[in-house]
């Protein structure tokens, strides 16, 4: 009988221990990551969109690639300005080499990604993006973009006077696809008689184009603008900034300065952080080709500061509804 007791109890904490490690698969922390190596045998390869020097999505990919350097003492190369298109190639050529994680830093790159990872299954594949994994080698790191999206378009209510607000991002893809339904959720579940107008540029870089597509929101009645489109936000924001009555919504870090009292807020994306993330995963032998996701509870998201250009009433609003997003109590599920 008491063989048939440790038995047995050998078993539960069998059990138990294989719950706790599903369990930490669930919720990947950067906090629990292991400390640095002593060694460089780990190689990361990273494919970014931009330049690295961007101040935009591209450097912040770049600069979490050099936290990776520095914590894991890795070896790392990285290959920028590469459009979709012409990322297979780059992709392939990392894998080749060796690199244990080849990261594709853009939602361009999915398909070049998908390809190139069948080929090599025993290398580790990141995109930072939204995207499914293929329950292998191929996986995500991407923000609960849902959060931010609903939030901005709860804050643009709040504040619009004309009862016109709008959004506008670079590209079409899932995750920004699921920022611009939540935006227009956002928007009608604090004040429905708000009008919500949003468009995909199809571009980063195209200044003239985001520059149209925002003055043409703000000519049809558009006083509240939240703009998430790298180097083509940048000059439109500055250019809808010069209007009167006109607010913008930041994207990616602060950009009060750039048009100091007519910036409300910016979204704060911390990219480093999220691309580290990857990295953390794979090192502790968790990265299973799946999409994890982060944001505000694990501060990967954050809002600037107001800096005055709410009153105290509308300050107390925001962060009522931000509570509830954070907390769950309001539903931010595509």
């Amino acid at each position: 009988m008491r063989i048939q007791s440790l038995f047995k109890q050998m078993t539960l904490a069998a059990l138990a221990l294989c719950c706790a490690i599903s369990c930490s698969r669930s919720t990947p922390n950067v906090n629990s990551s292991p400390e640095a190596s002593t060694s460089n045998s780990f190689r990361v390869a990273m494919v970014t969109i931009g330049p690295k020097d961007n101040h935009s999505w591209a450097q912040s990919c770049f600069e979490g690639l050099n936290l990776i350097k520095d914590k894991f003492n890795a070896q790392v190369d990285i290959t920028d300005n590469i459009e979709g298109e012409h990322s297979e190639a780059v992709i392939r050529k990392y894998a080749q080499s060796g690199y244990e994680l080849v990261i594709a830093a853009s939602g361009g790159y999915i398909k070049a990604a998908e390809k190139v990872a069948k080929e090599f299954p025993r290398t580790k594949f990141a995109l930072v993006t939204t995207y499914p994994g293929n329950n292998q080698n191929l996986g995500a790191v991407a923000f609960r973009s849902g959060e931010v999206g609903y939030l901005t378009g709860a804050l643009a209510a709040i504040k619009t006077k004309s009862n016109k607000v709008g959004y506008i991002v670079g590209a079409p893809y899932p995750v920004y696809k699921e920022e611009e339904a939540l935006f227009r959720r956002g928007v009608k579940a604090t004040n429905p008689s708000v009008q919500a107008s949003t468009a995909f540029l199809n571009t980063w870089s195209d200044t003239d184009k985001a520059t149209k597509v925002a003055t043409d929101m703000v000519a049809s009645g558009v006083d509240v603008l939240a703009i998430n489109a790298d180097e083509a936000g940048l000059a439109a924001l500055k250019a809808v900034t010069q209007k009167p009555g006109v607010l913008v919504i930041g994207w990616g870090k602060d950009q009060y300065k750039l048009a100091p009292g007519k910036v409300l807020t910016s979204v704060l994306e911390d990219i480093p952080n999220l691309v580290l993330n990857a990295a953390v995963l794979t090192q502790q032998g968790r990265w299973e080709g799946k999409l994890y996701k982060f944001g505000l509870k694990e501060k990967i998201y954050d809002f600037a500061p107001f800096r005055g250009t709410l009153t105290s009433q509308e300050e107390d609003t925001f962060k009522t509804i931000r509570d509830a997003v954070t907390t769950g109590q309001i539903d931010v599920s595509p």
